[in-house]
């Protein structure tokens, strides 16, 4: 697999909102490498977690109570595997990125004196957004941009573990490979 300088991230929440609903999990993943974290956040009391949301991921505060660190430790593991893994500030690769982006900048605004973004490179990449060039040019068939569907129809395979962080992000950096083939801008992905 090609390795380049490209942070695979996906959060899991509890809800939709960044300024009001929690982080449960984050994974980050170095891509093209077998190196990724994942992060459970411990329950926050002053942010909400809705039921539609946490039975969406299957995450229950008594696993985050268990297993979970507090936001500030959550940064710092966040920060130390970004600067060990690369040399320079990443892109960012996502499906429907700029959700996990808005999450992660308002927990590193709560808890830290830089931002997420002060991490990352400025120039994403979104599988879903690939995916919506692929259907609109003809080259797949998509009945939603889900990350699900899209990687059932592109990758032609049955979704893994999704709606768990670990989960997601092995799907969309296999998703992007390929598109990548698609597209035909790596032909030996």
């Amino acid at each position: 697999m090609i390795s380049l300088n490209t942070l695979v991230i996906d959060v899991e929440t509890g809800g939709l909102n960044p300024k009001e609903h929690a982080i449960c999990s984050i994974t980050m993943k170095a891509f093209g490498k077998g190196t990724y974290q994942n992060i459970f956040i411990k329950p926050q009391p002053n942010l909400i977690y809705t039921p539609e949301a946490m039975a969406l991921t299957g995450i229950s505060m008594d696993y985050l109570a268990q297993f979970g660190v507090d936001e500030e430790t959550a940064i710092k593991n966040t920060i130390s595997f970004v600067r060990g893994n690369f040399d320079k500030r990443p892109h960012i690769l996502g499906h429907n990125v700029d959700f996990d982006l808005g999450f992660m900048n308002e927990l590193f605004k709560r808890k830290a004196n830089i931002t997420f973004n002060d991490l990352i490179h400025v120039h994403k990449k979104d599988t879903m957004l690939n995916s919506l060039f692929l259907r609109d040019s003809g080259v797949v068939d998509l009945d939603s941009l889900s990350l699900g569907c899209c990687y059932t129809k592109i990758c032609k395979k049955n979704p893994l573990n999704a709606h768990s962080s670990h989960g997601d992000v092995l799907m969309t950096e296999e998703l992007y490979l390929m598109q990548m083939k698609l597209i035909g801008g790596n032909k030996n992905a």
